[in-house]
């Protein structure tokens, strides 16, 4: 599973607000359908909010940071691949 992942200077950039987020995905700097879920879930997020409670949009906010991190690390397909070779070999190996 490869992916093209686009080094840009904003892919180490800091992802902290909602402008950032919507940016970067608006830049194609996330995995595919993440701009659409993340303005849904950041929807939800406010809607269940309180004037005094925003941990659930904060929560989205790092969600979709750390999603658009991996998505631009050149090593996150690496590491992947060898996550899916190895519970490949987990399931081959209760199969036999």
């Amino acid at each position: 599973m490869s992916a093209p992942h686009a080094e840009t200077p904003h892919a180490s950039s800091q992802l902290r607000t909602v402008a950032d987020i919507r940016a970067a995905l608006r830049d194609g700097r996330g995995f595919p359908g993440d701009a659409e879920s993340f303005e849904a879930d950041l929807a939800r997020a406010l809607d269940t909010a309180t004037a005094t409670d925003l941990h659930q949009v904060a929560d989205v906010i790092k969600t979709y940071a750390g999603s658009i991190r991996a998505f631009n690390d050149p090593e996150f397909d690496d590491a992947l691949q060898e996550g899916l070779d190895l519970i490949a070999e987990v399931k081959k190996g209760k199969q036999e």
